[in-house]
């Protein structure tokens, strides 16, 4: 199934004080040429506490997200996503399982990125972000040296960026990009079947198809 089919759903618009609760718009005008005027994406900003974040670039629907602000909720969860849909469905989860340690940012990750201070974070990851299979979706690549760079200085020392793609190619051209940045040293690689944190994950392993998940530690 194309992957954009599995965008297909439908989902019930959040009520007011539910968006006002756990989403946050960063449109792409003011992030591209004013991001000065946009509140920072930090735990004191999002939740009135001094504490790490755990970010999830490009969280869609919120499983995993909403998931582990349940497992832990001594730590402060943001996800990114764009997909307006996949926001309200987030924000819809996270009303639904009365937590209150996460927030959603609608924004491109790519610049929302810009907004969160250094050192901000103990724990980033991307799950499953679409591989631009094709020359002409490269520009759509979530994952590139310009944003490596950005997670690299929002993680705390020794903070960790965690991996995870269903497709062989792309993890070993990702896997390649982090060894050579030299910003990271691979602490962890598994070919596994996780147990379908993500509705991504579900439909691929549902396909034998497994998880190729690289855990990256920050290089001073």
């Amino acid at each position: 199934m194309p992957r954009l089919k599995l965008n297909r759903f439908r989902v019930k618009e959040p009520p007011e004080e539910v968006k006002a609760r756990y989403i946050r718009e960063y449109p792409g005008r003011e992030l591209h040429f004013a991001p000065e005027t946009l509140p920072p994406i930090s735990a004191e900003a999002l939740f009135g506490v001094t504490a790490p974040l755990v970010l999830d670039l490009g969280c869609g629907r919120g499983e995993f997200l909403v998931q582990q602000a349940q497992a832990h909720p001594q730590r402060y969860f943001v996800g990114f996503e764009w997909h307006l849909k996949s926001v309200w469905d987030a924000a819809n989860r996270a009303q639904a399982a009365g937590v209150d340690n996460v927030r959603l940012i609608k924004a491109d990750l790519r610049l929302a990125l810009l907004r969160v201070p250094d050192q901000a974070a103990s724990d980033v990851f991307m799950l499953f972000p679409p591989p631009p299979l094709k020359p002409r979706k490269r520009r759509g690549d979530l994952l590139t040296e310009a944003t490596l760079r950005q997670i690299h200085r929002v993680l705390l020392p020794d903070g960790v960026f965690h991996f995870v793609t269903d497709h062989a190619d792309y993890f070993a051209e990702k896997r390649a990009l982090i060894a050579e940045s030299g910003l990271f040293e691979i602490a962890g690689e598994s070919e596994a079947f996780e147990g379908g944190l993500t509705r991504f994950q579900r439909f691929w392993e549902g396909f034998a198809i497994p998880s190729r998940r690289l855990a990256c530690r920050k290089r001073q």
